[in-house]
């Protein structure tokens, strides 16, 4: 018996052919849990006399008369002896290794292939080690998967990474940051993959900066009763909030700040405060505003103030009525007395016990008693006057009293406060 089986061992390896077109080049791949074929190719013809598929040094299965299996790889195999073929299912890590098959015929062929099994990749995922990254300062990117990871690779908004200041480390593991630019902000991505599967993972980063380059928009000058609004802006992620002050006292928390009916109290200086939550820093802007008024002038006033005065009546007639102010045209009479002068060109101050002066304003147009324009001419001709009669006190009606009535209160005048009344004279000319 041993003489034999020294012969038939002799025979069988002197007729090897190992691996030639018997199982496919180069390693096959499998995923835990799933399931290989080992597929002979170009197989000897049968009948075969044995076929033997080993894993390492341990039988797997021995197919002559009967089939063998192994205790192990009972119910994990299908065995194709036509063929020589072997399917290994339930696969796990410890299956990776070299398998080796041998068929029996008149000779004996061999083949042998390497088997990897890799976990497949799973809930992929990018972590900031930073929870709000800010600019200047540093931030790392991490990136990993459940299973088994083969390789890693970055990406920017769907183009591989250029930047200088970006480092990989940790076998492409971790994404660092140095020092964070506006320009870093973007959607990174991580591709992690094995020869079985790959997932990627995505994280927009956003770089907080700012506030920065605040400024305000506005009107500096402002009519009294007029409406104005002040609009700060400042380059900000996330947007700043604002805080507006007057004179240095907080008066509103927007961006914009309106005042429907400026009084004079609204003249100062306006300043924006823009300040980021995120960041923390601050950034603030000046804004310069004056609200011009027009007031029930005195007997005082001076040449300026009468014309602003008559220019507004002027303009706004309904609100000089409105202010208890009446408007009169008086033509100039043709004096010959040694302190008044003839024409147009001159004035007489004398018939007034106060400080008044005559004051000159050009305007464009003015209404007669009668609802007419007046119509102005040279300096050579007839000049006309506009009086004006500033009263402290409200008038009893809401319209001024008429031209006729005005005359005969002139000739009897009623006693009055002289403190409340102030009668001005503008002589109105063409420019």
């Amino acid at each position: 018996m041993d003489t034999l089986a020294l012969f038939i061992v002799s025979v069988s390896f002197t007729g090897l052919t190992s691996g030639v077109g018997l199982l496919p080049d180069g390693p096959l791949n499998g995923a835990v849990g799933e399931t290989v074929m080992f597929t002979t190719v170009n197989p000897p013809e049968s009948p075969f006399v044995t076929t033997n598929w080993r894993f390492g040094d341990k039988d797997i299965i021995v197919s002559n008369i009967k089939n063998y299996t192994s205790p192990e790889y009972e119910g994990r195999i299908t065995f194709f002896p036509s063929t020589g073929s072997l399917e290994l299912r339930s696969l796990s890590l410890n299956d990776s290794g070299e398998y080796t098959v041998r068929i029996t015929t008149v000779r004996e062929f061999e083949g042998r292939t390497t088997l990897r099994v890799y976990e497949r990749i799973s809930n992929p995922s990018i972590t900031s080690s930073a929870k709000e990254a800010i600019e200047g300062n540093s931030v790392n990117l991490t990136c990993d998967a459940a299973g088994s990871v083969f390789t890693r690779k970055w990406m920017k908004d769907g183009s591989d990474l250029n930047q200088a200041d970006i480092i990989l480390y940790d076998n492409n593991r971790v994404l660092s940051f140095q020092r964070l630019n506006k320009t870093d902000r973007g959607e990174y991505s991580c591709n992690i993959s094995n020869p079985i599967n790959s997932m990627e993972a995505k994280h927009v980063l956003v770089v907080n900066y700012g506030p920065e380059n605040t400024q305000i928009e506005g009107q500096h000058h402002i009519s009294l009763g007029d409406t104005f609004t002040l609009t700060c802006d400042a380059k900000s992620e996330p947007p700043a909030n604002f805080t507006w002050l007057l004179n240095g006292t907080e008066i509103l928390n927007s961006p914009e700040y309106t005042k429907k009916n400026a009084e004079a109290s609204d003249s100062g200086n306006y300043t924006c405060q823009a300040k980021n939550i995120i960041t923390g820093r601050s950034s603030s802007s000046g804004h310069g505003v004056t609200v011009t008024v027009f007031s029930v002038v005195p007997s005082s006033c001076s040449g300026g103030c009468i014309a602003g005065i008559v220019i507004a009546c002027l303009v706004i007639p309904g609100a000089a009525a409105a202010a208890g102010y009446f408007i009169y045209k008086k033509k100039k009479s043709q004096k010959t007395s040694s302190n008044q002068t003839v024409g147009g060109g001159g004035q007489d101050n004398t018939a007034y016990s106060g400080n008044e002066e005559l004051n000159y304003v050009d305007i464009a147009v003015f209404h007669k008693k009668d609802g007419g324009a007046v119509q102005l001419g040279s300096q050579n001709e007839t000049s006309e006057y506009a009086q004006v009669r500033g009263n402290n006190n409200p008038p009893s009606t809401s319209s001024p009293p008429s031209y006729e009535n005005h005359i005969q209160r002139t000739k009897k005048p009623a006693p009055q406060d002289a403190a409340n009344v102030a009668e001005l004279y503008a002589q109105v000319r063409k420019k």
